[in-house]
């Protein structure tokens, strides 16, 4: 049981298709609320061939293929997949993705199909999305902190967004409330595109929890 609650502390680190180590996202918005999705992550190849990607139980099925990217979307026709590739270089299976939307409620469940850590408001062209990268009440111990940094050492989370006009970048804790700007993170904080970027790793350092508030 210790080892089930464990990888589901990882996995609500790890976001959104959560059990790959490294994840780069752009999101762009359009007027209308539909858009287009940019993504790259990264599977160790050691937890892959370990089966934790496959036929194992405790962990989450994750889309590896073509094959499985078409399953996954297919269930939501909000969403379609415009290009897809795949490499592998000595530690990672490396994936590509290109995914539009076409509103606000296909976005949300590409990213997060059960809302809990992901919500999106949208009107008239303006809007905020609210991502919790880290929740406060996931406690982890000493040994469990330590392995998971083991596991992600190398590994970065980013992620981008534009919407026409202007966007605002602001990060908070898990609750919501601002915080200041992490000095282990890049942050553009407000232009046509805002971003964030921070070694997996660091994620650990916030007490607090960690999350990210887009605005448009």
């Amino acid at each position: 049981m210790k080892k089930k609650l464990y990888l589901a502390a990882l996995i609500s680190l790890l976001l959104i298709f959560n059990s790959c180590l490294g994840l780069s996202m752009d999101i762009t918005m359009n007027k209308d609320g539909s858009g287009r999705v940019l993504m790259e992550y990264r599977i160790s190849q050691m937890l892959e061939n370990m089966g934790a990607f496959d036929g194992n139980e405790s962990m989450p099925s994750i889309p590896l293929s073509r094959e499985d990217w078409t399953k996954t979307l297919e269930r939501n026709n909000g969403i379609k997949l415009v290009s897809y590739s795949s490499k592998k270089d000595k530690q990672d299976t490396i994936i590509n993705l290109t995914v539009d939307f076409k509103d606000e409620a296909a976005l949300l469940s590409l990213l997060d199909p059960l809302g809990e850590k992901v919500s999106i408001k949208q009107k008239d062209g303006s809007g905020t999305l609210e991502i919790i990268i880290l929740d406060d009440s996931i406690s982890f111990s000493e040994d469990e902190i330590n392995l998971t940094r083991l596991l992600l050492d190398g590994y970065d989370f980013s992620i981008s967004f534009q919407a026409p006009g202007n966007s605002v970048l602001a990060i908070t804790d898990s609750k919501g409330r601002s915080i200041p700007n992490p000095s282990a993170a890049v942050v553009v904080l407000t232009g046509r595109k805002v971003m964030f970027s921070i070694e997996m790793t660091d994620i650990f350092d916030f007490k607090n929890g960690l999350g990210l508030k887009f605005t448009w």
